[in-house]
């Protein structure tokens, strides 16, 4: 991922509803070299329309299970850290205007775009012309 980030014309920035003294925990053991934010009122989350998963989506679904053996599998353990497992998240594109331009909303764990398919969104906003007039409807998968 490190490689693609170095051609993105944008920035790469993580929201987690995590309690401020758990992001630095989160920093060290994700390694993930972006920006880290703690949103613990969740208000982007109710802003993005990320919503919640149920129990039977979250913790019985057979996709779930195969996604936590492929970690297992590679020497990796999911975590749970005390936080709210049923909370789905998303991952969204803003442009260099502040529009939402893109947007992917979970619909379980297990649900996650590629890093190919974020990059190619960044560069699209990236490319797009500012124009005037009301912003366009950002395209949205789920």
């Amino acid at each position: 991922m490190s490689d693609q980030r170095a051609q993105l014309a944008g920035g790469l920035a993580c929201i987690t509803f995590a309690e401020p003294p758990l992001l630095a925990m989160f920093e060290r053991e994700l390694g993930l070299g972006v920006p880290l934010f703690g949103d613990p009122d969740r208000a982007s989350y109710r802003a993005f329309g990320f919503g919640r998963g149920s129990v039977r989506r979250v913790w019985l679904d057979p996709r779930v299970w195969r996604a936590y053996a492929r970690l297992l599998a590679a020497g990796q353990r999911p975590q749970v850290n005390g936080q709210d497992t049923l909370q789905l998240g998303g991952d969204a594109v803003i442009d260099a205007a502040g529009t939402l331009t893109w947007i992917h909303r979970s619909t379980g764990p297990d649900d996650r775009p590629s890093a190919t398919t974020v990059a190619a969104e960044l560069a699209e906003a990236a490319s797009v012309t500012p124009r005037s007039g009301p912003p366009p409807a950002p395209r949205a998968r789920h």
